[in-house]
């Protein structure tokens, strides 16, 4: 599902969550505009524990932190809390004396100037704090648009908006005096200490309660409301009475009961089980429930209930991220974690930060301002590295537009239906080193099998629930997806028992015309990785190049078997009914003729260049769009397309069907390619692909019909148009359609043209007169 397929009261809950967060950012960065220039005391207090807010000279000593005994000589701390703000000295100049006693357990005496607060103060003391939250918030909503409105991806946004929405106003809401902003703060608060249930129903798979009563989330929503009220109430009240236990006791309890559900039904569902899929995703939420969220916890508990300072909060908050890396990757991504790749990966990433981290704190020691000089090799160097990374972690990659192309290779030279599923069941071998494939057509028992796949694949495969379940979605199917996609709860066996009489882990559609023909299943990997993105769209490329040869070699057996009949025919029938049966067009078809015909070129410009400079990923995502564009409008105008010559492809008209308007109906499709690469173009130019397109047009007399041997035949147009029109696609422009000057003796008046002069065009003696199309418009 799409986000723009969403109802309206998704989108309207969506841009609720986010404005939510948006709002607290708007107050937070009012507040901070208002304090700029204001006297500042330099330090905030955390509980009874001081830590520095600004990094002047002036707060040096209180890098460390420490706990507050005497502020000004007004004792502090348990048994009695006291409000301290009638003691400060908060005038420009004038200095605060603080009694504090450290982790080391020495008792200091610092003086901390008062004086005008700057941005850089707010950057260094509040910014990380505010960045973090923005991580967060825009870690959710990425994953949000990639799996939009599924149970884990709402849960992680409001995860991600909730403590996004506290950490930004983490300072405002101890700070400020404005009830708007402690109503804000407080309300996040409740929020986070809800979220967690929200989250352990849905991660790591769907709880089956979610699904049969998706209203418990208001119960546990109405929680988070209550217990911010509570708090907003003890606030105002001056946290008196009863207030003062309840009010700051509820958040915390409600809390830690949150985070106990979430880690226990982890814990329960990653112990060894018949699912091992379910298994290992819930391994990956606790790890990062473990190192993401435990640290905090244990720092938080340190602090409070022993009493000693370990570190500043703000810096602890930094753990949470490896718990959002582990809920954003299974909401955005449903491939298992690639363990041997990541780890690989971590120790590699982990050894290079180390030392860069080692050579700043080196630099910065020497001069304050040496580590700038890392910026210029690092922003240089970090790509190239990052790409020979890869390189050795996917050493296939590198080669996929080199296997791509022999594939298709083997794939056009393939004779017969049996012949093209063996090149594309092997190709996931070839591509990405898979233990089984088989490809199979719906139709008839068309089947081929590679590797371990050659168990249990007789029958019919058409009406297993699994392939009809393929058949619905037109998309790929994983086993993951069925353990851990709700909606698929009813016939989880029967697709498991599906993959398993295929030996297979996905399952791929062979489309054509919008419908499923057939697939391609195979198995896991011989290296034990997982499919990713650039694999799975390099198979789905060759499969569709497979499905427009079997397209063609269909027709093609459907041809000879009429030859064939017609032949046979002669035997029975007198040649007068042989006469009018090949009059009808049949035999018209399968027989070389001579014929008017209409040739269409195109070829792109700047190609070369490109697929030299980019990622070969990126130039078969490229080729796609192009095709899938210009083939569009080939079907839409009836053209024959002969081939795909890499870049460049070449269509005709008026054979083998008769086209009375052939060379208006290939100007159109012209017209209308140029205006689809203007769109293309956009988009690319946004990228830096400096590419275009240039066409060549012509209309004569050529000889169609079938070229080659027995067993390997293909229907094509031969004679001097096609050379015509091949040069003038070649002689063009980006951006430029030349035609003949019989093409344009037979436009009409409304098409408009201009003389492109004579060209000198390879193999033709004489200059030859080109005219350019100007329209815009398809008339």
């Amino acid at each position: 599902m799409r986000f723009r397929d969403g109802t309206f009261r998704q989108k309207a809950l969506f841009a609720a969550l986010v404005g939510v967060y948006l709002l607290g950012l708007l107050l937070a960065f009012t507040d901070r505009t208002q304090r700029v220039g204001k006297p500042d005391v330099g330090w905030v207090m955390d509980g009874y524990d001081v830590f520095p807010i600004r990094a002047d000279e002036g707060v040096a000593d209180l890098h460390d932190g420490g706990r507050a005994l005497r502020i000004n000589g007004v004792p502090v701390g348990p048994p009695v809390a006291r409000d301290l703000r009638p003691y400060l000295h908060t005038r420009v100049g004038e200095s605060n004396a603080l009694t504090l006693r450290h982790p080391d357990g020495t008792v200091t005496e610092v003086t901390v100037p008062v004086r005008p607060l700057r941005w850089r103060d707010l950057l260094y003391g509040e910014g990380p704090t505010v960045g973090l939250g923005a991580l967060f918030v825009l870690v959710g909503v990425a994953s949000f648009f990639l799996r939009p409105f599924t149970a884990g991806s709402w849960a992680l946004l409001a995860m991600c908006c909730a403590i996004g929405g506290v950490l930004t106003t983490q300072f405002l809401g101890a700070t400020s005096g404005r009830f708007i902003d402690v109503l804000y703060f407080r309300a996040m608060v409740g929020f986070v200490c809800c979220v967690p249930f929200h989250a352990g129903l849905a991660f790591p798979v769907v709880h089956p309660l979610l699904t049969r009563r998706p209203r418990i989330l208001l119960a546990i929503y109405a929680l988070g409301a209550v217990i911010a009220a509570t708090q907003i109430t003890a606030w105002y009240t001056g946290w008196v009475g009863p207030l003062r236990y309840f009010g700051g006791g509820l958040d915390t309890t409600a809390l830690l009961l949150a985070m106990l559900f979430f880690v226990g039904r982890c814990c329960v569902l990653a112990l060894p089980s018949p699912d091992a899929l379910v298994a290992q995703r819930s391994r990956i939420v606790l790890a990062g429930v473990l190192f993401g969220v435990v640290p905090v916890v244990v720092v938080n508990f340190l602090r409070n209930a022993v009493g000693l300072v370990v570190i500043d909060m703000r810096l602890a908050y930094g753990t949470l991220s490896i718990l959002l890396v582990a809920l954003g990757y299974l909401t955005a991504r449903h491939e298992l974690f690639n363990a041997q790749v990541a780890v690989r990966r971590a120790v590699i990433y982990s050894a290079v930060v180390i030392v860069l981290t080692v050579l700043a704190i080196v630099l910065t020691a020497v001069r304050p301002y040496a580590v700038a000089l890392l910026l210029l090799p690092l922003l240089y160097g970090w790509p190239r590295f990052d790409e020979r990374l890869n390189a050795w972690l996917y050493p296939k990659r590198t080669r996929f537009s080199e296997l791509v192309r022999a594939i298709g290779g083997e794939l056009t030279a393939s004779q017969n239906v049996d012949a093209v599923l063996s090149v594309l069941a092997h190709a996931p071998e070839r591509l990405c080193d898979a233990r089984s494939a088989v490809a199979f057509l719906l139709a008839g028992e068309h089947r081929s099998c590679s590797g371990a796949a050659v168990a249990d694949t007789r029958g019919r495969l058409v009406h297993e629930v699994l392939v009809q379940l393929l058949r619905t979605t037109r998309r790929e199917i994983m086993r993951d997806h069925i353990a851990a996609e709700p909606q698929y709860a009813n016939i989880r066996e029967e697709c498991y028992a599906c993959f398993d009489r295929l030996h297979a882990d996905v399952l791929l559609p062979l489309l054509r015309d919008s419908e499923v023909i057939g697939a391609l299943a195979f198995g896991p990997r011989a290296t034990g990785d997982v499919y990713e993105t650039p694999e799975l769209a390099a198979l789905s490329t060759v499969a569709q190049q497979a499905v427009q040869v079997i397209a063609r070699v269909e027709a093609t057996e459907r041809l000879r078997t009429r030859e064939l009949e017609f032949a046979d025919l002669k035997r029975f029938f007198p040649p007068q009914i042989i006469d009018q049966v090949m009059a009808k067009g049949g035999a018209a078809e399968l027989r070389s003729q001579r014929k008017m015909v209409t040739v269409f070129f195109a070829d792109l410009r700047g190609f070369t260049s490109f697929s030299d400079s980019v990622e070969p990923e990126e130039v078969m995502a490229t080729l796609a769009e192009y095709h899938n564009a210009m083939g569009r409008r080939i079907a839409q105008f009836a053209g024959t397309l002969e081939r795909f010559a890499g870049d460049g492809f070449m269509v005709f008209f008026n054979d083998p069907v008769d086209q009375p308007d052939h060379v208006g109906r290939a100007v159109r499709m012209a017209l209308a390619m140029r205006g689809d690469m203007k769109q293309l173009r956009r988009e690319w130019l946004r990228k830096g692909y400096q590419i275009d397109v240039g066409m060549g047009i012509h209309t004569g007399y050529a000889t169609c019909g079938f070229v080659g041997y027995e067993g390997r035949r293909d229907y094509a147009v031969i004679g001097n148009v096609t050379n015509l029109a091949a040069r003038l696609s070649a002689a063009a422009a980006g951006g430029e359609i030349l035609v003949t000057a019989r093409i344009r003796s037979e436009l009409r008046d409304d098409c408009r043209s201009e003389p492109a002069g004579e060209l000198a065009l390879k193999g033709f003696h004489q200059p030859q007169p080109a005219f350019r199309l100007l329209d815009d418009e398809i008339p």
